[in-house]
């Protein structure tokens, strides 16, 4: 789905909200990972991706070193 801006959404399955991105750290290893999670209530989704390579290519871009 897309917004109004044309930019990539995904809806919470409950409630329909664009789920937020947001870059974490584990607790006890400390390495970081993206968290997908609803605004309207986190406790209808909270999706982590770990995979290395893919964290680190968009932190990568975001920090602007590709």
């Amino acid at each position: 789905m897309t917004d109004d801006n044309s930019h990539p959404r995904l809806p919470c399955h409950i409630c329909q909200a664009t789920l937020q991105v947001r870059l974490a750290r584990g607790r006890k290893s400390g390495k970081p990972f993206v968290m997908l999670v609803c605004p309207a209530d986190g406790r209808h989704i909270r999706a982590f991706v770990a995979d290395r390579a893919y964290v680190q290519g968009l932190v990568d871009q975001v920090e602007g070193r590709t």
